[in-house]
């Protein structure tokens, strides 16, 4: 995803407009996690891409993993 964001700066010109792609592209359960801290009524919504992916990181990674 990172990879995607950088090669097209172009487009994604700002943090909201990365976190707006990056919501797009979530499904399942990692959207609607990702969309309970979205809501405009969250009292702690997204201010950047990097605070976006370690919200998921925190919920998705393999602490187990070596």
């Amino acid at each position: 995803m990172n990879d995607k964001l950088q090669a097209n700066v172009d487009h994604f010109d700002n943090e909201n407009t990365c976190i707006v792609y990056v919501i797009s592209r979530l499904e399942d359960d990692a959207a609607e996690h990702i969309f309970a801290q979205r809501h405009h009524d969250a009292l702690h919504s997204y201010i950047s891409i990097y605070e976006l992916f370690e919200h998921l990181k925190e919920i998705y990674d393999d602490q187990n993993k070596n």
